[in-house]
């Protein structure tokens, strides 16, 4: 597994140590993964996501979303698609079409993977801790729901601001962008290839091996 992701079972381990919840043997695990989930839905940022492509049939002009997706980006060779409940529609039908999108990661069993850092891991704690202070399954009556809730409330905008930093390249690409001389249109149409290169000045583009750099 990565080292910036850790899994579902790692991440209910952190909760169930940090809170002294090992002698509590009546734990809603369900219900804790599904607020894990929901804290980290909350947070946001990068980190969080990742960006996948998928293969969808298309019926009626309608395709469906897949299970695990978060958020649509793009349905490629059909940038007019058009949102609707649970799926996308275009112009075509009875075709397949790949779109893609970002989803939460997910290990070889289908659970969740979580960023592996330490601010997301205590807001995610917090979260959870105060729905179990509110059914009362805490081991200590001084963590009470208002305290895990400014815990949760500082430690959610901690995480949230680490986790919306680029990374190395994608600073880069947003420089390259930013400092382009001839703004690149309808990037989509050749799948937004060379759009994080560097723009150079060709003077003999006749001869240039470079099909993405802008020619001036």
């Amino acid at each position: 597994m990565e080292n910036n992701r850790i899994s579902t079972y790692a991440m209910l381990q952190n909760i169930v140590s940090k809170l002294g919840l090992r002698e509590v043997y009546d734990l809603p695990f369900r219900d804790i993964m599904s607020w894990m989930m929901e804290a980290l839905a909350h947070i946001g940022g990068y980190t969080a996501l990742e960006t996948i492509t998928k293969k969808v049939k298309v019926v009626n002009y309608t395709g469906k979303y897949p299970r695990d997706l978060y958020a649509i980006k793009r349905v490629i060779d059909h940038p007019n698609f058009r949102q609707v409940r649970g799926g996308f529609q275009i112009s075509e039908t009875d075709v397949e079409v790949t779109i893609e999108y970002d989803r939460f990661p997910l290990d070889d069993n289908g659970f969740p993977l979580y960023p592996n850092d330490p601010s997301t891991k205590d807001a995610i704690m917090w979260y959870v801790a105060q729905f179990l202070a509110i059914q009362d399954k805490l081991p200590t009556a001084k963590l009470t729901p208002q305290y895990c809730d400014r815990q949760w409330q500082w430690y959610c905008g901690q995480a949230r601001a680490e986790g919306f930093v680029p990374s190395i390249d994608q600073w880069n690409r947003m420089v390259n962008i930013f400092y382009r001389l001839i703004p690149e249109k309808d990037e989509y149409e050749r799948y937004f290839e060379g759009l994080n290169s560097a723009e150079g000045l060709n003077l003999d583009p006749l001869n240039s091996n470079n099909s993405y750099s802008n020619n001036i």
